[in-house]
């Protein structure tokens, strides 16, 4: 099946330029590049796992792109990433079961947060650009604190 373009993930951390990363219907994981390995959206992050997270995305009966996101990249390993994955500034650590996420919607994964911006929204990357640029900046969850907080509970 051909991969459809389905949107963008842009960065949008206080202090930083955009980067953009193109999405595609099915899975694109998130995750740090390494000699052997390159996903789909490589992130320059020392708080981020090789294969951190998964954004799925489908067309759904209307034909319009739905986008799931769990945290880590095989959603039935049931094995979540080191430093968690949070949507919208939430300190809810994300389940490792894809959960819905619609167009604006921010992903942190290590310090980095991500913007998806829908092709349906979007005409072009440009135009994401900019009304990511618009957007408010997220909260930053302290995901050390809340990695912390989770070791106590599993001891």
């Amino acid at each position: 099946m051909e991969k459809k373009l389905a949107g963008w993930l842009i960065t949008h951390n206080e202090g930083t330029e955009n980067k953009t990363f193109d999405i595609y219907t099915g899975k694109n994981i998130i995750g740090r590049a390494t000699p052997n390995f390159t996903p789909e959206i490589p992130l320059e992050d020392t708080y981020v796992s090789r294969r951190h997270a998964v954004l799925i995305v489908r067309l759904n009966e209307n034909n319009f792109f739905e986008y799931y996101v769990a945290d880590n990249s095989d959603v039935n390993s049931g094995k979540p990433s080191m430093n968690g994955t949070y949507i919208n500034g939430n300190t809810e650590r994300l389940a490792d079961k894809p959960q819905k996420i619609i167009d604006g919607d921010t992903i942190q994964i290590g310090n980095t947060k991500l913007v998806l911006k829908s092709a349906t929204v979007s005409i072009d990357v440009e135009e994401a650009v900019k009304l990511v640029k618009k957007q408010e900046y997220q909260t930053t969850v302290d995901f050390v604190k809340n990695t912390s907080k989770l070791s106590k509970k599993i001891k």
